[in-house]
């Protein structure tokens, strides 16, 4: 059995006040967009298995696949798994491509086990295993995000889009960010409402226009080089610059595949890994890197 875990950028994220348990509440909107990894299932009779074409990923314990097998298989205590991760979606790069693999885990186990949990049952798991687990766990494409990022309403999308997608090759660590936050550097918290209406409206260049990302001010004086994909993806066409989480991705937000694929160009005389990606839709066609 096949399943794939699709990226997501944040469309603009601000951080609204620290937490008595040390986190952050934000508020942002989630995209998912066509970039994805694959994760292909195998039964056994016991134990968890994992195995990555990606010699940066653990597949041990340390993977949040396996804590997602691990989480379930109390469940069916007499089943086994091997989960073998075609990994496409860069790692610690703010695209979330470590949740959606811990979600498509918990979907692709919910159906190879044959457990019968409904979304509000498997929600629990995936809060338990990260912030931005159970938005990949929604069928929507997009989801307004408070809280943590885990209390969710699902939105609409009217409007087709491309992104330009650029991920620098530095690694930025979304604790560490978190950790150097300062309110007094980003003044009186954003609200995202006129994101929410740009989008479900349509209306792409006042999506574009209206994005910020409060963790900006952490990461552009660390990484200069984010800094540097910013100014490289203004381009003509392009309505909206901004970074995707913690860093360091960054994407551009275009109207057309023309529009996008120049951008593209622009960036890869870089040599920074760029794709130019759509909205997600399950099944689809994979972006081109």
């Amino acid at each position: 059995m096949r399943r794939q875990a699709p990226a997501k950028v944040n469309l603009g994220l601000a951080v609204q006040r620290r937490r008595p348990d040390g986190y952050h509440d934000i508020a942002t909107i989630f995209l998912k967009i066509s970039l994805a990894d694959t994760l292909w299932f195998e039964s056994m009779p016991s134990g968890i298995v994992i195995e990555c074409d990606h010699p940066d990923v653990p597949c041990d314990e340390r993977n949040l696949i396996y804590r997602a097998a691990a989480a379930l298989q109390p469940l069916a205590p007499d089943r086994g798994v091997r989960i073998q991760l075609h990994k496409r979606i860069p790692i610690a790069a703010g695209l979330g491509g470590g949740s959606s693999d811990a979600a498509a885990a918990l979907l692709g186990l919910n159906t190879l086990w044959g457990l019968q949990l409904t979304l509000a049952e498997l929600t629990p798991y995936a809060a338990r295993l990260g912030a931005d687990v159970p938005f990949f766990l929604l069928p929507d494409t997009t989801a307004l995000g408070e809280g943590r990022g885990d209390e969710l309403t699902a939105l609409s999308c009217p409007q087709a889009f491309f992104l330009v997608l650029v991920t620098p090759p530095v690694a930025v660590s979304t604790a560490w960010v978190y950790g150097k936050f300062r309110f007094e550097l980003t003044g009186v918290p954003k609200d995202t409402t006129i994101l929410r209406q740009y989008l479900e409206s349509g209306d792409i260049a006042g999506l574009g226009a209206a994005c910020s990302n409060d963790l900006e001010t952490v990461v552009l004086p660390e990484f200069p080089v984010v800094r540097d994909v910013k100014r490289a993806l203004r381009q003509p066409g392009t309505y909206g610059v901004c970074m995707s989480g913690s860093g360091p991705s960054v994407y551009a937000l275009c109207a057309s595949q023309t529009v996008a694929q120049h951008v593209a160009n622009v960036t890869r005389s870089h040599d920074w890994p760029t794709w130019v990606c759509q909205l997600w839709q399950d099944g689809a066609s994979t972006p081109e890197g």
